[in-house]
């Protein structure tokens, strides 16, 4: 189950979602406070608003109350809140704190019935966000959960990343990368960089190439292009892990040039020889790019170590052939409208697209062949039913 989630966008949960975490109550019982029981504390607490619907409504109240408040309590004051020696006690003479002005009071919970599992609860809400009053609570959400020191795993976030883009809010994704120093949502693996690229790529596919959107599209690719450069984005390492031999730092990975390049490629098309000198310029910047680091003769598959493929984290997260789908074929797209975009303005660089267009389409042939679910499926024919 927790694969195929991961292949798309599902409403069934995977096994995290289902299964207590006891990672989480270690979180509640491990930050360091000090501090007395009733304190004013300056840190600004998550805000959530009406929503259009009670449920959702009453689902993050107590995301607020069960997970996101529990945190801002001194670690002494937490532990007593979990411990069941203090459970009388604190029925009569709850601990206190004041934040913001606002007076919170907590009693005793046991933190393996009382307190809701953190990764499903958040999915859930985020699965329910359908107005824009609901959307304008992810912000506090995700924060309030990072502020709360919840670590999930990469899946975590491409799963909230696909709820969201197939709810055509990846922009909103894109902003909490910006920021990341208070949502803890960070660019800095390849799945999720390629799925938010994904969906970059997919809104002005849905958008049948509308020039306003597909420019706007273009201009968000390059955005999440600088982000990966920025410190707090930089993949984590261990003390004495580095680069593999020949492994290309992720900003540099064909895989994730291509999607500029396919958004460049799509705008000076549309515009034809009236096409704009600038976005000109970069789809042939983006193109050599792609050129030099995508050797010839290579699968895209194949221009980074094999030895990352190994690790699901890191690029293995391809080997499924509905996911390789999902994120080349509109890749394989983009380098086709590339070609057509710069024969006569540049043929020897058409050339040498042409002939990785022609590897990475049998690749996709094979992996769509291959492919067990709908999604890659999907994404495959709306790329080639709404041609650019």
């Amino acid at each position: 189950m927790r694969e195929q989630c991961r292949l798309g966008v599902c409403d069934e949960e995977d096994d995290n979602d289902n299964r207590i975490d006891k990672a989480d109550v270690l979180v509640y019982l491990s930050t360091r406070w000090y501090a007395r029981p009733k304190v004013r504390y300056k840190p600004s607490i998550a805000q959530f608003t009406p929503t259009s619907s009670p449920e959702l409504d009453k689902l993050l109240d107590t995301i607020r109350h069960k997970i996101i408040l529990p945190a801002y309590l001194p670690t002494d004051q937490r532990k007593k809140m979990f411990s069941p020696k203090y459970e009388k006690k604190l029925q009569s003479d709850p601990i206190i704190i004041e934040i913001d002005g606002e007076v919170f009071k907590f009693r005793y919970q046991n933190p393996f019935k009382d307190i809701p599992q953190t990764r499903r609860s958040v999915v859930n809400a985020v699965s329910r966000f359908e107005a824009p009053e609901d959307f304008a609570n992810l912000r506090p959400l995700i924060e309030g959960v990072a502020y709360a020191q919840r670590h999930f795993d990469p899946s975590f976030y491409c799963k909230i990343l696909r709820v969201l883009g197939a709810k055509g809010r990846i922009f909103d994704v894109i902003e909490l990368a910006r920021g990341v120093a208070r949502s803890g949502f960070r660019l800095d693996s390849s799945e999720k960089v390629n799925e938010v690229l994904h969906w970059v790529q997919m809104k002005a596919v849905d958008a049948d190439w509308d020039p306003a959107e597909t420019a706007q599209a273009f201009r968000w690719a390059e955005m999440v292009l600088e982000l990966m450069q920025e410190e707090n984005h930089l993949p984590k390492r261990h003390k004495n892990e580095y680069l593999l031999k020949g492994e290309l730092p992720l900003h540099r990975d064909p895989m994730v040039l291509l999607a500029p390049l396919h958004l460049a490629a799509a705008l000076v098309s549309k515009q034809g020889a009236e096409a704009d000198e600038v976005v000109v310029d970069k789809l042939v910047k983006y193109a050599r790019d792609v050129v030099r680091l995508w050797p010839q003769g290579k699968k895209l598959s194949e221009v980074q170590p094999a030895a990352l493929y190994e690790e699901y984290d890191k690029m293995g997260y391809l080997q499924e052939p509905n996911k390789y789908v999902v994120i080349t074929a509109p890749l394989l797209r983009g380098l086709e409208i590339a070609i057509e975009a710069l024969e006569t303005r540049n043929p020897d660089l058409a050339a040498q697209l042409r002939s990785r267009r022609d590897i990475l389409s049998a690749e996709v042939k094979e992996a769509l062949g291959k492919a067990r679910g709908n999604r890659g499926k999907a994404v495959y024919e709306k790329l080639y039913n709404n041609a650019a």
